[in-house]
């Protein structure tokens, strides 16, 4: 508990020293952190902004792609949403850390082997919110805002493989 407790102290404070106020001739007004993701029309701008190539589906199991970002020379991202309200994201990014941007504790951690790759899964009570692993110097993550079966994760991490390893 206490070391929760310290982390979360320490997350404010880092968090307070990236937001400034500055004064405004009509008040005071507040700076936090820029969004460093770009949206684009389609894949290809993704990969193009990125620097580096992910093949996705348009829609994969009852998951259509709302949105494609990406940061420029680091990372690529697709936002799907699922007829039942899910939110879907499947981050490449540039290096060995995990892209995921989910913080989340879970419970049950787990790895195994899919097309040659290790893929680490995260979840709670059989839920899995996030799935990590690396493809050459890339690394990728599926999350689910909602969790899903441990099943789909699987099978979506196994497409997203499947779909990129032999451009490796």
């Amino acid at each position: 508990m206490a070391k929760k407790i310290i982390l979360l102290a320490a997350a404010a404070l880092l968090f307070a020293g990236c937001v400034s106020t500055q004064k405004e001739s009509g008040g005071e007004k507040t700076i936090g952190l820029s969004n460093p993701f770009v949206s684009c029309k389609n894949l290809e701008e993704a990969q193009k902004l990125a620097g580096f190539s992910f093949n996705l589906l348009d829609v994969f199991d009852n998951c259509a792609i709302q949105v494609y970002r990406a940061i420029p020379k680091q990372m690529i991202e697709a936002i799907y949403d699922s007829e039942s309200g899910d939110e879907i994201r499947i981050r490449k990014a540039a290096g060995k850390n995990d892209p995921s941007g989910d913080f989340n504790v879970y419970n049950e951690k787990s790895s195994q082997k899919v097309g040659g790759y290790e893929v680490t899964f995260f979840a709670s009570e059989n839920k899995c919110g996030k799935v990590v692993w690396q493809m050459g110097n890339h690394t990728c993550s599926i999350t689910s805002r909602d969790r899903m079966s441990l099943d789909k994760a699987l099978k979506t991490a196994s497409k997203v493989i499947e779909m990129n390893a032999r451009k490796l």
